[in-house]
């Protein structure tokens, strides 16, 4: 015989588990944030890097320029660093964004001279050499700045000649055999003012450079050995200008994929950089080992 209670209790048991239920979808969207990144145009920041002082947590926008994240993954009070293509290095704290839909910062200049190939005939300068292999590295290369947490990116300066109407038409560099998965890299091409002299251990700022690249270019490397990237449109270096910097900066929230780029020693015009997040870029004190990567130019005869 069923018991008389036993239908309200019932009744009282799915109320509740349905009660609960509600409750855990309305914690689970309170935990829950997301910000838009923007320029004063109204045009998504892509791939932009926002990553907390000490390292703890590290983000990147969206295709829509939206950052998705965790109340709990980010320290409360946390200052947050935030970089990445069209934009100068800035700190917001997790107030701010908590406060904010949408983030509206200024883009960085573009250069984008113009001109066009009148002639067939081109004539290339390459810097490096990628006939050569690399040689292997142990393990990826790290800041000694405390702040970047265990998050790393790989800056190079190439050293050009004084000769005018270069443009840039390839970039290989060489993947070491210590990655361990496929991982998307953001590349950018950085060239400082003309009246910026670049010297060996001396901190200069992302301010004093401007983006070569019309957009943000998103490179996928999935096995070891030398990658090509071909720049589909020419690329003109502007007159005066006597430094690039090429940045790789890994779109992975933990550096999992062991991304490393060999050594090597065959050129005198390929130095190791560096980029922090406070938005510091400059060359390391100079050495004749560099990382593994041959740059081509081409230029009317």
């Amino acid at each position: 015989m069923k018991s008389p209670f036993w239908c309200p209790i019932q009744s009282v048991s799915k109320a509740l588990t349905i009660f609960l239920s509600l409750v855990s979808v309305v914690t689970l969207a309170q935990d829950r944030h997301q910000v838009n990144f923007s320029t004063l145009e109204k045009t998504p920041l892509t791939y932009l890097r926002i990553m907390v002082k000490e390292g703890s947590f590290v983000g990147y926008t969206d295709l829509s320029g939206y950052l998705h994240y965790k109340e709990d993954q980010i320290p409360k009070n946390s200052s947050l660093y935030i970089s990445g293509y069209g934009i100068n290095d800035t700190i917001f704290t997790l107030q701010n964004l908590k406060e904010l839909d949408t983030v509206f910062l200024k883009s960085k200049e573009i250069v984008l001279p113009e001109f066009a190939v009148s002639s067939a005939q081109l004539e290339k300068l390459i810097i490096g050499n990628s006939n050569e292999g690399g040689w292997e590295v142990k393990s990826p290369i790290k800041s000694s700045n405390p702040k970047e947490g265990s998050v790393y990116r790989y800056t190079i300066r190439i050293k050009i000649p004084k000769n005018k109407g270069y443009y840039l038409g390839e970039l290989k560099f060489f993947v070491s055999k210590i990655l361990t998965s496929k991982v998307d890299l953001s590349l950018r091409v950085l060239v400082p003012k003309p009246t910026l002299k670049i010297k060996p251990g001396t901190i200069n700022y992302i301010q004093d450079f401007s983006e070569l690249l019309k957009e943000n270019m998103i490179v996928t490397i999935d096995d070891p050995g030398w990658k090509t990237v071909e720049f589909m449109e020419p690329v003109l270096i502007p007159e005066g200008v006597k430094d690039l910097f090429f940045v790789f900066d890994l779109l992975e929230e933990k550096p999992t994929s062991n991304f490393a780029l060999a050594n090597q020693k065959t050129s005198k015009s390929i130095d190791l950089g560096f980029y922090s997040t406070e938005g510091h870029i400059g060359v390391f004190n100079l050495d004749p080992i560099h990382p593994a990567v041959e740059v081509t130019f081409l230029k009317e005869k």
